[in-house]
């Protein structure tokens, strides 16, 4: 079976407890936050208790070193709770805490001076983990992320040995604190004061349920726990993005030390206090343990602004057949649910049935969860964000457009007919091979220009018919004499309204590339650089090249070819863009590129696969764009001549597999408001089924 399942669905989240925008209907009823939490948490007590400080594990930062920033009055400690401190020695930029073996006394400290590294330790201070830093003037640590970028938290932050060379990076700060991100993460500011601090209260009951939980930190940083964000972000002009909010620090401070309990058989406890955002309309069942977390009705959670009240979604069902394992899916069925609210409650079990590619019929059982996490919400615009839904429709099919000829000459032609009859330029490259049809597609974009393919040794029949129409001014051959022989160019000569036919080559690929974009004024604000072995990284980095009228130049993955070196230099170019991971462009032939920019730096644009490489170069178009193409990830022909087209259409390319759209495609789709995709290929390359699938994306 082909296409989608319409599915008509309430609420955000598992339902079960508090919902968030359920609070903010009721404090626009008049209800208090007391009034609040007994109406989410019948049986419950609000109680007020005296914390201490709390441990957050910041699992966002996983590279397995902690690295801070220097400021004024940074100290560091071994135990977090010891008050005995160092100084650290000025004209660091950063610290960092590594470790290279199981033993906590494999742990370093280091300061880095002008980007070299070297080991620094105060005097007194224990040579092992843990290691503490903490700012007694500031109150607060810049952490590094991975990424680069700079999060503010308040208190200590402690480098902690877990048994490997990975360490763990632990906030330790007071309750208050730990709460002024965490209700700003978890609930919008804006919402009635009064849910703000029911938030607050219920936050700081789930946080101290866990106080204790693990030996290294008490909760974590996201939505397995609850979210944390820490004090804010450190903009580069030394300011704050602050993650914190006014609205919210007032509910935080008016319930300090408040928490909920209740009457267990052993004893009054902490309550567990889930939320999520929204029950659409009844809550769901928490275990028997837990007899507070009761189903009932909602009658605040419909309130204005709630858009996951009701919603509607499609589940394709190519999505049910990779995620769940079966070739061929035929039904769904739902088994059972949970008898409490619209549809006969939430989906707890549910079947689908299929058959394997050999023909033979099977099975899965699945829970609801399982259905609403196999295309969730928001990560898709029309996916499901709740398991409380109902399917309203079969499948339906809603095919993107296909442009594809008999074979790739012929692909490429059709591509073409984007172009009306006089344009000034045409360029002409290899259909055997990738490299230099690259830098003319990102080229073409500056003489708004098309690309046709051709084989080698002869004008391809359907390259001369799109070439006599539309009658180029002139044409470019991109490539040396062993790409594009000097009997078809020649040939080409009879298609050019002038007679010009000019050939852009040089003694490898490399020097093609640097050819090409010597044709570009020095100064140019950015260059794209991708690796001359592979083509996947750089075709959807070439469709960007030609928006931007930028040059894309090739490089080996682990040396800068001189030729290129020499254009870089030339070119003097604002940014360098690296196309692809460190396995296609290394971390010094990037370095080595860089070096050239104004910058004196590179940014890398990749992914783990080509697939989530083309998301990524995806990602750097406006949300408002209406047209994408997309075209095989693993056959390079009709992807070059894509390029070219969709450049001019100021469109992202995007790679997809011939019988499965992968999810980061289906990602970067779904983040566009789009009303076109094209398909550039046949359905050799590129299946019905595939583009079935696209069109769930369109508007």
């Amino acid at each position: 079976m082909d296409g989608s399942y319409t599915i008509s669905g309430r609420g955000f989240g598992h339902g079960i407890g508090m919902s968030q925008y359920g609070a903010h209907g009721a404090g626009l009823a008049g209800l208090t936050h007391g009034q609040i939490l007994s109406y989410y948490y019948p049986g419950t007590r609000l109680d007020t208790l005296t914390f201490g400080p709390i441990r957050v594990g910041i699992t966002v930062d996983d590279d397995g070193v902690t690295r801070v920033a220097h400021r004024s009055g940074l100290r560091v400690g071994n135990a977090a709770t010891s008050t005995t401190t160092y100084a650290l020695p000025s004209g660091r930029a950063q610290w960092r805490v590594t470790a290279t073996g199981t033993s906590s006394r494999s742990c370093t400290l280091q300061g880095r001076v002008d980007g070299v590294w070297s080991t620094t330790w105060p005097a007194g201070l224990t040579r092992a983990c843990p290691l503490t830093f903490s700012s007694p003037t500031e109150g607060t640590v810049d952490l590094f992320l991975p990424d680069g970028s700079r999060r503010i938290y308040r208190g200590a932050l402690t480098a902690v040995h877990t048994g490997t060379s990975t360490l763990q990076t632990v906030n330790r700060l007071p309750m208050q604190s730990y709460l002024r991100s965490v209700v700003a993460s978890e609930m919008p500011a804006s919402f009635h004061a009064a849910a703000l601090r029911s938030q607050a209260v219920s936050a700081r009951t789930y946080a101290a349920r866990g106080v204790g939980g693990t030996a290294i930190y008490d909760t974590c940083d996201t939505v397995a726990c609850q979210v944390y964000r820490g004090r804010g972000v450190r903009t580069s002009g030394g300011g704050i993005t602050s993650y914190e909010h006014p609205n919210t620090d007032a509910a935080v401070g008016a319930t300090a030390g408040q928490v909920l309990s209740y009457p267990f058989g052993t004893g009054r406890a902490l309550a567990t206090t889930m939320f999520s955002s929204s029950s659409g309309g009844h809550t769901a069942p928490g275990s028997a343990a837990h007899p507070y977390l009761r189903a009932h009705p909602d009658a605040y959670d419909g309130v204005a602004g709630n858009a996951r009240h009701t919603w509607t979604a499609e589940l394709p069902v190519s999505t049910l057949e990779s995620t769940f394992g079966i070739s061929w899916v035929e039904r769904v069925q739902v088994l059972q649910r949970d008898g409490f609210g619209a549809f006969g409650g939430r989906v707890v079990r549910a079947r689908i049935e299929g058959y394997t590619s050999a023909g033979r019929y099977t099975y899965r059982d699945v829970t609801g969860p399982d259905l609403r996490f196999a295309r969730p919400y928001p990560t898709h615009r029309n996916g499901l964000s709740s398991h409380y839904f109902t399917f309203v429709a079969e499948p339906t099919v809603r095919p993107a457009t296909r442009i594809a000829g008999a074979d790739r000459y012929a692909t490429s032609a059709a591509v073409a007919r984007a172009w009306p009859v006089g344009v000034s330029t045409a360029y002409i490259a290899s259909g055997r091979d990738f490299p230099d049809a690259l830098t003319a597609a990102a080229r073409s974009g500056v003489r708004d220009a098309p690309l046709l393919i051709t084989d080698p040794a002869s004008l391809s029949s359907s390259t001369a018919q799109a070439l006599a129409r539309l009658q180029p001014g002139r044409i470019v051959v991109v490539g040396g004499s062993a790409a594009v022989s000097d009997t078809v160019v020649s040939q080409l000569a009879a298609y050019s309204s002038s007679g010009e036919v000019q050939r852009l080559g040089g003694a490898d690929r490399y020097h093609v590339a640097a050819t090409v974009a010597a044709h570009y004024p020095p100064d140019v604000p950015r260059v794209y650089l991708a690796s001359g072995q592979d083509y996947p990284d750089a075709l959807s980095g070439a469709a960007l090249a030609a928006r931007q009228g930028a040059p894309l130049l090739l490089t080996r993955p682990t040396s800068l070819p001189p030729v290129v070196a020499e254009q870089l230099r030339r070119l003097s170019p604002g940014q360098v863009i690296v196309l692809g991971g460190d396995a296609a462009v290394s971390g010094a032939t990037a370095r080595a590129a860089g070096s050239f920019s104004d910058t004196g730096g590179f940014t890398r644009v990749s992914g783990a696969d080509r697939y989530a490489t083309a998301q990524s170069v995806a990602q750097l178009y406006p949300a408002g764009t209406s047209r994408a193409y997309v075209t095989s990830g693993t056959a390079y022909p009709d992807a070059l001549v894509a390029a070219a087209r969709a450049g001019r259409q100021d469109a992202p390319l995007l790679l997809t597999r011939e019988t499965t759209v992968p999810g980061r495609t289906a990602a970067a789709l779904d983040r566009l408001t789009l009303s076109a995709i094209y398909v550039v290929g046949g359905s050799a390359v590129v299946s019905d089924r595939v583009l079935a699938e696209l069109g769930l994306s369109l508007e």
